[in-house]
């Protein structure tokens, strides 16, 4: 055998979800995971999905979210200027002042928060949807949240006394530790593609078929946070299944015979046979899971459309998205609400593809806001905040909105300070989690004090820039989620090793 065919074949597993294909481990492998895995008994004969909203680039969180109290917020304003801090209200932001002698491009003002909890906060104007969700309480907000080896004061930062996670301020890196949630190492899976692994053997453990599509289904390509052992991203479109073009007829025979098992699934048993080579055999076995998962995905999703059986179902997913009853409407929707709109549709029929646990990734890009930062962020917020509403509106259509909770992550937050037109890389974040097992209302953990030099900021000096450190780490925040998942004490360990080094194992959010 050459070099080049010497390869592991969990690698290649995992590097197929590239091809856009759903997947399935071998039975081989997930025998060995579950003889090494007692679970702890959970109910997972209900139903209940994770939804990861990816903001790509860094959010800048400190106009997303921003305290509104006079004195925190006269000091809010002051630091961050008057062509980035939002305004009080609209005719403020209206009467804006001259920067520079130039027009003020900064438009833009807060709305207040009035919760049950509390009302010292306020989201930016854009974010209307939000703040109804916040102010029924089918929405919180968990500020200062990033990616910490172990707990970490701005003391042991500047002495170099504790651990920290490498190459801060990095997309790339800071990504892959969010997703992971393992900063200290390098980790192969992401905490979601874990998780899901953990459920998909108590599955097994308790005899309940685990669906059929794979537990995974990421709207947004490959990604680290879906990574698994055991159960595989099936990616697909706001179409649906990717699969194969022209599968059909003669194309589709001689197709099958090399894909699928020989029999009735259409393979060649001679062919078959010759598969002497794992690789060759695992490359047979992902395709033809990625043909029944693209099938199954298919035909459930048929059934939402007129004159099937779910059509009403169907029609009250399009209703909450606002789309009209023609197909050329569903262009109006923004590429965000186009993933949510899709995710709905496959909660809608999990009944029909018998599944209990799924996780969900979709994604909104353009958060690495350097430069003329104030309109590119208002839009931004806008469609995050609207496609947000929009999914829960259609959950409670589905009248499952306590089964379902989305959450965000981003890369990291962004410097307190402009730079004059924008921000730049910085560390800690806020960060939204919704739904109806939410204990809305309210903003959890520890907001930063806004101060540069200050004791959250891990600059000093005239220098200072406002990159505050985080007070609740990743370990905490997903935890949380992965708890209310369906995870047991036992598993929360396995699947985030750090988790022990810090405080809180809960943070409450989830009700």
């Amino acid at each position: 055998m050459s070099s080049r065919e010497i390869f592991s074949r969990r690698s290649f597993l995992r590097n197929a979800a590239g091809y856009g294909l759903g997947l399935g481990a071998t039975n081989a492998l997930f025998d060995l995971r579950l003889l090494n895995n007692a679970v702890a008994a959970t109910n997972v004969s209900d139903y209940k999905a994770l939804v990861c909203l990816f903001l790509n680039g860094g959010n800048d969180a400190s106009n997303m979210l921003i305290p509104w109290d006079a004195a925190r917020y006269d000091n809010y304003r002051a630091i961050r200027g008057p062509r980035l801090a939002l305004w009080r209200d609209a005719a403020e932001a209206a009467a804006r002042p001259l920067v520079g002698g130039a027009a003020n491009p900064n438009a833009y003002y807060g709305i207040p928060l009035t919760g049950a909890a509390d009302s010292g906060y306020a989201v930016h104007n854009a974010m209307t949807g939000v703040q109804t969700l916040y102010n029924q309480n089918k929405l919180a907000f968990l500020p200062g949240v990033g990616t910490l080896v172990e707990p970490l004061t701005r003391a042991q930062y500047r002495a170099g006394t504790r651990r920290k996670p490498p190459q801060l301020f990095s997309h790339n890196d800071q990504v892959t530790e969010w997703m992971t949630s393992v900063p200290d190492q390098i980790s192969r899976t992401g905490w979601g593609g874990r998780s899901v692994d953990r459920m998909k053997e108590e599955l097994v453990r308790q005899g309940i078929p685990s669906g059929s599509i794979s537990m995974s289904v990421s709207m947004a390509g490959s990604n680290t946070w879906e990574v698994g052992d055991i159960v595989n991203q099936f990616q697909i479109g706001t179409g649906g299944a990717v699969t194969f073009t022209n599968y059909s007829g003669t194309r589709k025979t001689l197709m099958d015979k090399i894909l699928r098992d020989p029999g009735a699934a259409g393979g060649d048993a001679l062919l078959d046979a010759e598969r002497a080579n794992l690789t060759l055999r695992d490359f047979r076995n992902i395709n033809e899971r990625a043909l029944l998962n693209g099938a199954s995905l298919s035909t459930a999703l048929t059934r939402l459309t007129t004159g099937n059986p779910d059509a009403a179902i169907g029609t009250a997913i399009n209703t909450a998205f606002g789309i009209p009853a023609t197909v050329a409407s569903y262009n109006n929707l923004s590429g965000l609400e186009q993933q949510l709109h899709t995710i709905a549709r496959i909660i809608a029929e999990r009944n029909y593809l018998g599944m209990q646990r799924q996780i969900f990734f979709c994604s909104i890009g353009g958060f690495d806001t350097h430069g003329d930062q104030p309109l590119a962020h208002n839009n931004l917020m806008a469609s995050v905040s609207r496609a947000m509403a929009k999914f829960y509106a259609a959950t409670q259509s589905l009248s499952i909105p306590e089964k379902v909770t989305t959450f965000s992550i981003s890369d990291f937050g962004r410097t307190f300070k402009s730079n004059g037109l924008g921000t730049d890389h910085a560390w800690s974040s806020h960060h939204m989690i919704m739904g109806g097992a939410v204990a809305g209302g309210k903003v959890y953990g520890t907001f930063p004090v806004q101060q540069l030099g200050g004791p959250d900021d891990t600059d000093s000096g005239s220098g200072a820039t406002g990159r505050f450190l985080p007070s609740t780490s990743t370990d905490e925040y997903a935890a949380t989620l992965a708890r209310w998942f369906g995870l047991g004490e036992s598993e929360l360990d396995i699947v985030f090793p750090n988790l022990n080094r810090f405080a809180n194992r809960n943070l409450g959010f989830m009700g």
